[in-house]
């Protein structure tokens, strides 16, 4: 299968770099998978499971919010705020952070705290579920 350049950067690290046959993302406006060929293309990702193929095999990663970009010369880049391997996601530290934030959506909070913890909920659903895929 024709390849592509991937990288998956966030804010400490470099997630994934190198060649890679299918990328498979949830955007805002729903689910896209990448080819090598892609036309160019800009969109915001939203907290969800990604998918990465390559070398044959297809891996699956617990992504917060994010960017996926496709530039013409086959190069694709993805940034976002976290990402994680499905089978490196520590369950039992994601159901405390779901229930700390069920808690904070409870509480009489300002809009600006109920709309953090209504992330970092949206956050720990994901990683549950993402790692209970793998």
């Amino acid at each position: 299968m024709a390849v592509f350049k991937l990288r998956v950067l966030t804010p400490e690290k470099v997630f994934f770099d190198g060649d890679c046959e299918q990328l498979t993302a949830k955007t805002t406006s729903g689910y896209v998978g990448i080819l090598k060929g892609h036309a160019p293309y800009v969109a915001s990702i939203v907290p969800s499971e990604m998918k990465i193929k390559a070398d044959g095999n297809s891996r699956s990663a617990a992504i917060s919010d994010g960017v996926v970009k496709v530039s013409a010369d086959d190069t694709v880049t993805v940034l976002t705020s976290a990402i994680e391997w499905s089978d490196e996601i520590d369950v039992a530290r994601a159901e405390r952070a779901r229930e700390r934030a069920e808690k904070q959506l409870k509480a009489q909070t300002s809009r600006t705290e109920f709309d953090l913890a209504e992330r970092q909920l949206k956050r720990a659903v994901n990683r549950i579920s993402v790692a209970g895929k793998k």
